[in-house]
């Protein structure tokens, strides 16, 4: 079957927990008619609400995308997660500006515990895709500290952003790719020399959702 027969199989499990479509409806936060289009088989639920869904009701993201949920999975919806902000996208190849919050998403309730003050960003682009894939939601730790080849979320010039892995050196960084296109190249930026662009560190990728859509 597609992950989206999967999906679709899954959803099955929760609106029987929940007694019917417009009860499970209400719970997840969309209409009846979403949740009848996704059990019909016309569309899927994007990642945003199948992890929320997932948080919910303390079922794994993988088996909901493989359709491994049955009834005698769900339990009553717990209160394990935690809504966080969200941003629109964030470069992981050329830099992009960066986009307003548009939004909230759910994010497991240890994650926050650990990291309160952080924040979603959606990766678009192909030069982190071993770890990050296009369409990817990175949780980001604010956090000025740079531990040599970790992922962060960096701004260039001030109002660009883009997600690369980090090299500190005694006066300047170099961002790396992750990446399996080899066109997409390190770039260093020598705070010596006074034609550098300004690059801030925004926080570091300590978590990420990846697209429903994405084979492993």
């Amino acid at each position: 079957m597609s992950v989206r027969d999967n999906i679709r199989e899954s959803l099955y499990a929760f609106i029987k927990l929940e007694g019917s479509k417009v009860a499970f409806a209400d719970k997840v936060g969309v209409t009846k008619s979403a949740v009848t289009n996704w059990t019909n088989g016309n569309n899927a639920p994007d990642i945003e609400t199948i992890a929320k869904i997932s948080n919910m009701y303390d079922v794994p993201l993988s088996d909901i995308l493989e359709g491994r949920v049955t009834s005698d999975d769900v339990k009553e919806p717990c209160t394990r997660w935690v809504r966080v902000p969200m941003y629109g996208s964030i470069a992981a190849g050329k830099p992009i500006e960066m986009a307003v919050v548009d939004g909230e998403m759910s994010i497991p309730i240890e994650m926050h515990r650990k990291y309160p003050r952080s924040f979603l960003l959606r990766v678009e682009g192909e030069s982190m895709n071993k770890r990050l894939p296009n369409g990817s939601l990175a949780l980001i730790n604010p956090t000025k500290d740079v531990i040599d080849g970790h992922a962060y979320a960096v701004a260039v010039n001030g109002y660009d952003a883009t997600i690369k892995r980090v090299k500190k050196y005694e006066n300047g960084l170099e961002l790396s790719p992750d990446s399996t296109d080899p066109t997409i190249k390190p770039k260093v930026y020598d705070f010596g020399d006074a034609s550098t662009e300004t690059v801030t560190v925004i926080g570091e990728v300590v978590w990420c959702v990846y697209p429903f859509d994405y084979e492993v």
